[in-house]
């Protein structure tokens, strides 16, 4: 199953999307095709004062099939680390988790060639 994984500041698919990548508490991992979802948690890297978005994009690609990520804001090196595992990143997302996994599946989203953020 490829999933897509959405940042958010809740534990469902209608919470509002985390424009913080590496900083979001939680990511909605979502299923395209059957549009099934299930949260995960993020608080563990949370806790660590650097590296934080490497330690997200590692902890996402690692034992799940994520093949996109959709996000307000990401850092150059948890993109660089998200693109090396082939995941497609999209950035400046806004609203809901649900709205912009709408805004995805329209194609309203550009994939994004590079980090938007320090």
């Amino acid at each position: 199953m490829k999933t897509v994984a959405i940042s958010a500041n809740g534990k469902d698919i209608d919470a509002g999307v985390e424009p913080r990548f590496g900083r979001a508490r939680f990511f909605i991992l979502v299923d395209p095709v059957t549009q099934d979802w299930e949260p995960v948690d993020n608080l563990a890297n949370l806790s660590s004062l650097q590296d934080v978005g490497i330690l997200t994009a590692k902890s996402l690609t690692k034992n799940r099939s994520v093949q996109s990520v959709v996000t307000g804001n990401c850092g150059a090196k948890a993109f660089e680390e998200l693109k090396g595992a082939g995941v497609k990143v999209y950035l400046n997302a806004q609203g809901t988790v649900r709205q912009a996994l709408n805004r995805l599946r329209l194609g309203e989203l550009e994939e994004a060639s590079g980090s938007n953020v320090a």
